[in-house]
């Protein structure tokens, strides 16, 4: 399943989530992102309960696009304990895209990490 992010669920959803989130900036306009969505579902599917995967439409939410100074789409980053990790700021393989979150949930080294 994946969640819609809004500046009013972010901290619920996200920051205070217990376990770790991969979220996609989006927007309606951009076609790559809509290349993802399929790749995330069946992701979501794969690492239930064990990753939450969500979608922010960065038109609709604003602050967050800006939170995380999004520059270009779609942008996935990796947030776990109050710390996020860009991911990709393209569009990325499924096979890369598990590649990358696998390496994450093994607490392998993570360069760009920083506080939320």
């Amino acid at each position: 399943m994946i969640r819609e992010i809004t500046e009013e669920n972010f901290t619920e959803e996200v920051a205070d989530s217990p376990i770790p989130c991969v979220i996609e900036f989006t927007a309606g306009w951009c076609t790559y992102c809509d290349e993802m969505v399929p790749a995330f579902e069946r992701l979501s599917e794969k690492f239930d309960g064990a990753v939450k995967f969500c979608l922010v439409n960065i038109d609709e939410q604003r602050g967050l696009r800006i939170k995380f100074a999004v520059a270009a789409l779609p942008y996935i980053v990796y947030i776990q304990d109050g710390m996020k990790t860009p991911l990709f700021d393209a569009i990325v393989s499924e096979d890369r895209l598990e590649e990358r979150i696998t390496h994450m949930l093994e607490g392998k080294d993570a360069p760009g990490t920083t506080p939320l």
